[in-house]
């Protein structure tokens, strides 16, 4: 997250400059300070539309990915990395040069640099739709949509999918070059039987007996911020059949806020924990 906003937020002051440099054009040209204003609002009404179109192509066409009878989550993932940075910048500049026949005169009265009084109102916007973002999670339709459609693709069957809880799968060993795009490894589905804890996801699969899991931990990701709203992830520490230990952190998926992500995660880590107590 916080890599995405660093990149949108440099992306957005290039951006600034060039339309403080362009602010700065002579206005006799152009005509009165009125049409220069409806032409800024005009624009930016068509960047916020064209943010929302954006915003709908990606998720109906599931990060334009066609074909799920493949693995398709590594190539996916770095398409909604992308996506993160424009689709919502595109609506953030709009929003700006919208406001900015409004904003910038006022904070010219309070003795701001012009140049900075031009770059303000776009910073301001682009900072306010990343911080909307820390609370509401934007692709959460898209995760639905792929888990399902990967799924289905596979031979799991609408009714089965409704009893599992989709989750994703990641290393809590993993470092920087794990997080570029997103930390999931893998996302598909949990179902938790009688006797085994079942995932099915995009490139993996695992079927686990209580005997396969030697312990299941509560840890918050220091790295993320899932840690800002108290998440602490769900991992299991899973017996290898060659030996060893293997750490699988769970991550819930397709849900439209942190706060809904917290309830489900402790949802989710008292039915494994009473599913792994019972004899």
């Amino acid at each position: 997250m916080w890599l995405v906003f660093t990149v949108t937020l440099v992306f957005a002051v290039v951006a600034g400059f060039w339309l403080a440099r362009q602010d700065h054009a002579p206005l006799e040209p152009t005509g009165p300070e009125g049409l220069r204003a409806l032409i800024m609002a005009v624009v930016g009404g068509f960047l916020i539309v064209a943010g929302v179109l954006g915003y709908l192509v990606v998720i109906l066409t599931t990060g334009l990915t066609f074909n799920f009878t493949r693995p398709v989550w590594t190539d996916l993932k770095g398409k909604i990395f992308a996506a993160n940075i424009f689709v919502p910048m595109l609506p953030a500049i709009g929003l700006a040069l919208a406001l900015s026949p409004l904003l910038t005169p006022v904070l010219g009265q309070f003795g701001v640099d012009a140049d900075l009084a031009n770059l303000l109102p776009l910073l301001a916007a682009v900072i306010a739709v990343q911080f909307a973002q820390l609370f509401v999670l934007i692709w959460a339709p898209l995760e639905r949509r792929f888990i399902t459609r990967r799924l289905l693709a596979q031979g799991i069957t609408p009714a089965q999918l409704q009893m599992g809880v989709m989750v994703g799968l990641s290393n809590p060993a993993s470092g920087f070059a794990k997080r570029f795009a997103l930390i999931e490894e893998d996302m598909g589905a949990l179902w938790l039987s009688d006797e085994q804890l079942v995932y099915w996801g995009d490139s993996e699969r695992f079927a686990l007996t209580r005997d396969q899991i030697s312990q299941i931990e509560r840890r918050a990701d220091a790295r993320s911020t899932t840690m800002l709203w108290g998440i602490s992830h769900v991992i299991l520490h899973t017996l290898l059949p060659e030996g060893g230990d293997r750490e699988v952190r769970l991550h819930v998926e397709g849900l439209w806020t942190m706060a809904e992500k917290r309830r489900a995660m402790d949802r989710l880590a008292e039915q494994i924990m009473n599913w792994h107590s019972r004899s």
